[in-house]
């Protein structure tokens, strides 16, 4: 049987898993939340760039092609362009971080809502992403093949083109709303599949 001294020292040495558990979990959560705040701001800073880059480019087809349709689609383009990047600006990140002070379930539950909102972002990219690309893309196919005819020019690649579009228009979709929105459900279980901290700090 233990002596006194020997309780003592015994309830001393006794792991606190709970404080311990509960704060390892904590800092998992924030790395976590810094981690995936960080490739959302480095996706959005890439999309920014390339809606740049688009509408630069379509602005000068624009100014060289003379068919009044093709020069419709390229500003279609251009506006579908800028349309992103305002759209990203408004609604590409989630909701802010909660306070530093704040509980390991406050932060897990801001997590879970930044991978919600995401999910639900990339769930309607075919909608203020992809569509007003596509169109203004249709819509300049469809004067180049007009303009081609009336000289009497071959057509071929502009349905190659046509084509090409499509193809990578789909690729797209799929990596945004099939892909990423996987990846993203799995990031979003494994939080969900934490330990509850209240019933943590009962377990000694």
């Amino acid at each position: 049987m233990n002596q006194p001294d020997d309780l003592e020292q015994l309830w001393k040495t006794q792991p606190v898993e709970a404080a311990v558990k509960g704060e390892d979990m904590r800092q998992v959560i924030v790395q976590k939340t810094e981690k995936f705040d960080r490739r959302i701001r480095r996706r959005n800073v890439r999309e920014y760039a390339a809606a740049f880059v688009v509408a630069l480019a379509f602005l000068f087809f624009a100014r060289i092609i003379p068919d009044s349709l093709v020069r419709v689609g390229c500003v279609i383009v251009v506006a579908g362009a800028l349309w992103i990047v305002y759209y990203l600006w408004r609604h590409g990140t989630g909701p802010v971080d909660p306070l530093p002070d704040q509980t390991l379930e406050s932060y897990r539950r801001a997590l879970i809502a930044k991978y919600d909102h995401q999910i639900r972002l990339l769930r309607t990219v075919k909608f203020w992403y992809l569509l007003p690309l596509y169109v203004g893309l249709t819509t300049a196919n469809a004067g180049l093949l007009r303009m081609l005819s009336a000289n009497h020019a071959p057509t071929l690649f502009v349905a190659i083109n046509f084509v090409l579009a499509t193809v990578f228009f789909g690729f797209v979709w799929w990596l945004n709303e099939v892909r990423a929105v996987r990846k993203i459900e799995r990031l979003r279980a494994e939080v969900m599949s934490a330990t509850d901290p209240e019933e943590t700090t009962l377990v000694i």
